[in-house]
C-alpha cells in the first residue's frame, strides 16, 4: 500500500478532487444554492465586511485576475528565456492558458448565476467554477511545484512556497467577500485545479517541455 501512494498519490489525489468539484458541480446544477454559500456568505457579510478593508480585497484579488496573472507570467516568460530556460517560461504561460480553456468549459457547461447580493466589484459571466479561485490555485500551484523540484531548498525557497500557497485560500475568501461568487463556487474551483495539475498540466509538462528534475536545476525560477 505504502508503495501504491509513493507512486500514485498525486493521481489519487487529483481524482479524488475531480470527483469532489464534478459532485459540487451536480449539487449546483440540482439545488442552485447549497447550504454552505448561504451561511459562508452571511457570516463575511456580518462579521467581516467594512470600508476599510474593501479596498484591501479589492487589490489583492488581482493577484488572481487575468490581466495580472498575464502579466507575471510574460514577465517570468521573458527573465527565464534571458536566463536559457525559455521552456520553463512557454510551461508556465501554457499551463494558464489551459486552465483559462478549461474554466470557461466548465463555466458553460453548468451556467450558474452569480450570486444575488451586493457586488463589491463588476464581474461578468457566470459564476462556477470561480475563475479567480482555479487560476490562482492552478497558477501559483505550479510556480510551487517549479521551485519544490527546480530549486534548492533554502530557507527563502520554503518561505516563498509558504507565501505562494497562501494567496489561493485568500483569493477564495476575496471572491466571497466581494459577493462575486459563492462558496462552493471558490470551492470547486480549488478542487479543478488540483485535479488539472496532477492529473494533466504537470504530467503532459514534464514529459514535454520540462527538464529532468534535478538537471539544470539552480537559477531555473526566480
Amino acid at each position: 500500500m505504502h508503495a501504491f501512494f509513493s507512486r500514485f498519490g498525486w493521481q489519487v489525489l487529483g481524482v479524488l478532487c475531480l470527483a469532489g468539484a464534478v459532485a459540487l458541480g451536480v449539487a449546483v446544477h440540482t439545488y442552485h444554492i447549497l447550504p454552505m454559500d448561504t451561511a459562508i456568505y452571511d457570516w463575511v457579510h456580518a462579521h467581516m465586511i467594512s470600508p476599510g478593508l474593501t479596498p484591501v480585497v479589492r487589490a489583492f484579488t488581482q493577484l488572481a485576475s487575468a490581466v495580472g496573472l498575464i502579466i507575471i507570467a510574460m514577465v517570468l516568460l521573458i527573465v527565464l528565456a534571458v536566463r536559457h530556460h525559455a521552456r520553463i517560461g512557454v510551461s508556465i504561460a501554457l499551463n494558464l492558458a489551459v486552465e483559462a480553456a478549461l474554466n470557461e468549459v466548465i463555466k458553460a457547461i453548468v451556467q450558474r448565476p452569480r450570486p444575488s447580493v451586493e457586488h463589491l466589484v463588476v464581474e461578468r459571466g457566470f459564476s462556477f467554477p470561480s475563475g479567480h479561485a482555479m487560476a490562482a490555485t492552478a497558477f501559483y500551484g505550479f510556480l510551487i511545484y517549479l521551485l519544490y523540484h527546480y530549486r534548492r531548498r533554502t530557507a527563502a525557497v520554503w518561505a516563498l512556497i509558504v507565501a505562494l500557497g497562501a494567496i489561493v485560500p485568500v483569493i477564495m475568501f476575496t471572491r466571497v467577500y466581494l459577493g462575486v461568487h459563492y462558496a462552493s463556487d471558490v470551492l470547486a474551483g480549488f478542487l479543478f485545479s488540483i485535479a488539472y495539475l496532477t492529473l494533466l498540466s504537470v504530467p503532459v509538462l514534464q514529459r514535454t517541455l520540462l527538464p529532468p528534475q534535478g538537471v539544470g536545476a539552480e537559477g531555473v525560477v526566480v
